[in-house]
């Protein structure tokens, strides 16, 4: 009786838990989504590290330099572009893209390469550079982020409200393939997006983030980028040290094509808690939280199992539905949040779907069965990563592995 009553006392936590984070998140897009563009337009200067060629990589650029941030018929921005090297096959692909047109300035900065801190962190610094003097708002962008075209007004807008030091967009995988490791990947990315609500716990992404000029010297997110191997997370905790909120901007959730091995879905989870472990532990403690509470309740319906079918005693029976009534619950939420996250994805999709926008749009309607199979088998691995990361500083990233020593010193290894 015990038992029962602990795993039912875990399972009304969890519950309560986990129904005030979603309904936080989804009141907080239904609020927002359908809100126009801003009119504050401050000149912003947009930095761009890129590495390699994506898919549609071209094609993804050309809709960054298309955006409408404008004012009196001439752009308010600025696109700086950095690699690591000359020889990087987006050098000269950008370089191609920027002698056809003439409509928005824009700069190629060769960063070179620094072994104390990410490629990633040492391209942005060394844009940061060549940013023009009259640049009131840093714009963070990766290559494939940019959808619809008022991207730059809806990302850059909240920064006009008092208490809002940064604002950012999000990743959604969407699984393709639709098997285990892609959806354990799909799911941990929903859960972890519940959290861009909060005004505690919400924080930048590094695909998609704008911060004010002098909000971003004030924080002194450049020096805590110096020895970084991170820097969203890192911006997160230096403009919450100043008091000032990150907001979240659901015209910036951006899909992305979420398929993977195994082997990339550990390696890329991984890195995720490494580095929120390092640079934003208060959520990264909110995570390990989690993984205990989870990790006693599958233990605790794991053992109600086995004693149901070795004694036959109806009590580990009722044990056993006091912890699964959780699975319904989350049932629920996927299925609404399949709904919501659908409008959003396709508010934010250009006018005319591309081929690809069609294939994403597909991929996401079919995946919400194969989701709802997987949802044990979440509970048994997600969890037992997160805790992982409690015995481990080591991540890989893009082919280079690194040590977080601390926030301020990393080294390639």
């Amino acid at each position: 009786m015990t038992l029962i009553i602990t795993l039912l006392l875990i399972t009304v936590g969890a519950l309560i838990v986990q129904t005030k984070a979603f309904n936080q998140l989804y009141n907080y897009v239904e609020r927002e989504i359908g809100k126009p563009a801003p009119n504050y337009l401050p000149q912003i200067s947009v930095i761009l590290p890129c590495k390699g060629l994506d898919p549609g990589f071209s094609e993804n650029l050309e809709k960054l330099l298309a955006q409408d941030y404008e004012a009196n018929g001439l752009p308010r921005f600025e696109v700086i572009f950095t690699v690591a090297s000359a020889d990087d096959p987006a050098y000269s692909a950008i370089n191609e893209l920027r002698e056809k047109q003439t409509r928005v300035k824009t700069s190629m900065v060769v960063a070179g390469v620094n072994k104390q801190r990410a490629q990633k962190v040492n391209n942005q610094l060394a844009a940061l550079q060549s940013v023009s003097p009259d640049s009131e708002v840093f714009v963070f962008v990766d290559s494939d982020v940019i959808a619809r075209n008022d991207f730059f007004r809806h990302l850059v807008g909240p920064l006009s409200e008092p208490g809002v030091g940064a604002t950012t967009g999000y990743r959604f995988y969407i699984p393709f393939k639709g098997d285990w490791p892609s959806l354990l990947r799909s799911m941990w990315n929903r859960v972890t997006a519940w959290e861009m609500a909060s005004e505690k716990y919400a924080f930048a992404w590094g695909g998609a983030m704008a911060i004010k000029r002098e909000t971003f010297k004030q924080a002194k997110v450049a020096e805590h980028w110096d020895r970084a191997c991170d820097d969203d997370l890192s911006l997160t905790t230096s403009v919450k040290s100043m008091g000032l909120r990150v907001r979240f901007v659901p015209q910036c959730l951006v899909a992305s094509h979420g398929d993977g091995s195994l082997e990339e879905i550990v390696e890329w989870t991984n890195r995720q808690l490494i580095l929120t472990k390092v640079y934003y532990p208060e959520l990264w403690h909110r995570a390990i939280q989690r993984a205990f509470l989870l990790s006693f309740w599958l233990f605790a319906v794991l053992f109600s199992v086995i004693a149901l079918v070795v004694t036959g005693d109806k009590v580990w029976l009722m044990s056993l539905f006091a912890g699964l009534s959780l699975i319904p619950v989350e049932l629920y939420f996927l299925v609404k949040a399949q709904g919501l996250w659908r409008r959003v994805l396709l508010a934010n999709q250009v006018s005319e779907a591309s081929a690809a926008d069609l294939e994403m749009q597909a991929a996401f309607d079919k995946v919400l069965v194969r989701s709802a199979l997987a949802i044990p088998l979440a509970h048994l691995i997600l969890p037992s990563l997160t805790l992982y990361s409690l015995l481990t500083n080591r991540i890989k990233w893009r082919g280079v592995h690194y040590e977080l020593k601390s926030p301020t010193e990393t080294v390639v290894v």
